[in-house]
């Protein structure tokens, strides 16, 4: 994989609710987007100005509707896009009629369990372009993942929701890398929200990591000031619906005359 490109032919609202319990509206119109591996983008707009979109759809966190993805000018569907993207501070549920939230401890068993089985059936079943643009690793105990992403093992019973605010990012980083994805897609947050995230959970410390393996970062937020020195490009959003000022309107200019 060295690149992914995210076409959106349309505009349209999408409805979102993020990890710390907001819901809201985002807004997204036509546009091209494209990241390459090894790299970190910061997505600067206003909120609901598109940010938080481009991270649920390069995740298949929101579905495609009127959008595309391509990886390498191939266009990929739907399950490839899952495989290879992440939406930090994603919830996780047991499968089955009746779903639970997942401990951290059971994700990251669930994680290690599948890579070892897409590597038992790779040569028989899988799409050889998947295995092309994932490059693997494996854990075989979820020690090994606790120790490299520094999380403590006291709360590996616990689930997202239920831990605190900052260790709940770096695990769920951790389940990400335990999944073998290779695009991380952080919500879009405030100055604050941003702050607190990133430095109070140190989850930055695993971007080189990360982005060394080919990995591609996102992360949207509401000013460039936030990203500075922190990220490799950084992407304006130019939002129709975000570019009024009540200054320049006739009915503004004729009461102030």
């Amino acid at each position: 994989m060295e690149k992914v490109k995210l076409l959106i032919e349309s505009d349209r609202f999408i409805e979102v609710d993020n990890p710390f319990g907001e819901k809201s509206t985002d807004y997204i119109c036509k546009n091209t987007f494209v990241f390459e591996k090894g790299k970190i983008y910061g997505i600067i707009c206003e909120h609901g100005a598109g940010g938080e979109s481009i991270a649920r759809l390069l995740s298949n966190t929101t579905p495609l509707k009127g959008e595309k993805v391509f990886v390498d000018d191939v266009e990929i569907g739907a399950s490839t896009i899952e495989k290879l993207g992440w939406y930090l501070g994603k919830v996780l549920y047991s499968r089955g009629l009746i779903k639970r939230e997942l401990s951290f401890r059971q994700a990251l068993e669930m994680a290690i369990k599948e890579q070892h089985y897409y590597e038992k059936i790779r040569p028989r079943r899988l799409p050889t372009r998947l295995w092309a643009i994932k490059e693997q690793h494996y854990y075989e105990k979820v020690d090994d993942i606790v120790k490299e992403f520094h999380l403590t093992p006291s709360r590996l019973d616990y689930s997202l929701s239920q831990n605190c605010e900052w260790e709940r990012w770096r695990m769920s980083m951790a389940i990400g890398y335990a999944n073998n994805k290779k695009i991380y897609c952080f919500p879009w947050m405030n100055t604050l929200e941003f702050y607190d995230c990133l430095y109070n959970s140190s989850v930055f410390r695993f971007f080189k990591k990360l982005t060394r393996e080919g990995a591609i970062i996102i992360l949207p937020t509401s000013r460039k000031e936030n990203v500075n020195k922190l990220v490799d490009h950084i992407v304006q959003i130019h939002n129709t619906r975000f570019e009024h000022c009540i200054s320049e309107s006739a009915y503004f200019k004729e009461y102030f005359k």
